[in-house]
């Protein structure tokens, strides 16, 4: 229950503070955060706004990406407190050119705000890649590129599949075990790259490098599994250096 209530302290701290950066004051706030809200759609009353700013309860997945377009923030900020401080809105490069889809690194960092190591599981080599429209539905499978994020796996654990190095295209709308598949996740304050399993009432977590062993999750455990994204595609990082 303590550690409830202080996850809901602290991302009420986060959405105060970005609230403030996008100019967002006073205490009309929850009326002008809702309606913004409904007029993309989600299903959020003037009350449940109230809540989130007062550590009552904090939003479901749809409504914190919602949230987090709205104020310009990256969801995964606004949610655990990873990456980088809020900044005011702003128009990003494949809004202001509707012809390019923009995918952004997931940037985890070395410490995330509730004291999470990263560790040297995960690198950045490159912080954005960008597509046209027409290639970008097919690869991403109609996709928004709002919640397609990227970042470089840095060990060997998942071998048989990526190399060390390797990009891994991301999918942050996904919050929760959604099917077998690989995912990142947090689990007893440590970080995992982990292929998720669902195994009768047990999800195993693989390492797909047979070295490493298989272990699982009881149903218990399961519920203090956090979610951060779900890969969806990889690509080998091999350069041929020329000259």
């Amino acid at each position: 229950m303590v550690k409830k209530e202080s996850t809901r302290q602290a991302f009420t701290a986060r959405l105060i503070a970005a609230c403030e950066s996008a100019g967002i004051v006073g205490h009309g706030r929850n009326k002008q955060v809702a309606k913004a809200l409904k007029e993309q759609g989600c299903q959020i009353s003037t009350p449940g706004v109230w809540k989130w700013f007062n550590a009552q309860s904090v939003p479901d997945n749809g409504n914190l990406l919602a949230l987090s377009r709205l104020l310009g923030v990256r969801v995964e900020w606004l949610q655990f407190g990873m990456e980088q401080a809020p900044e005011p809105p702003s128009l990003s490069a494949w809004a202001s050119h509707k012809n390019v889809f923009r995918v952004d690194s997931l940037d985890i960092g070395q410490k995330t705000a509730a004291g999470i190591q990263a560790r040297d599981e995960f690198v950045e080599t490159i912080h954005a890649i960008e597509y046209g429209q027409d290639e970008a539905r097919v690869l991403f499978n109609g996709r928004p590129a709002e919640n397609i994020r990227l970042i470089a796996v840095n060990n060997d654990s998942m071998a048989d599949t990526f190399a060390p190095r390797d990009q891994l295209f991301v999918d942050i709308s996904v919050r929760r075990f959604d099917g077998d598949g690989i995912y990142i996740f947090t689990l007893d304050d440590q970080l995992y790259l982990k292929r998720l399993q669902l195994q009768h009432r047990k999800i195993a977590v693989i390492s797909d490098n047979k070295r490493y062993e298989t272990w699982y999750l009881n149903r218990d455990e399961v519920e203090s599994l956090k979610v951060l994204a779900k890969v969806i595609m990889s690509q080998a990082r091999q350069y041929q250096i020329l000259g």
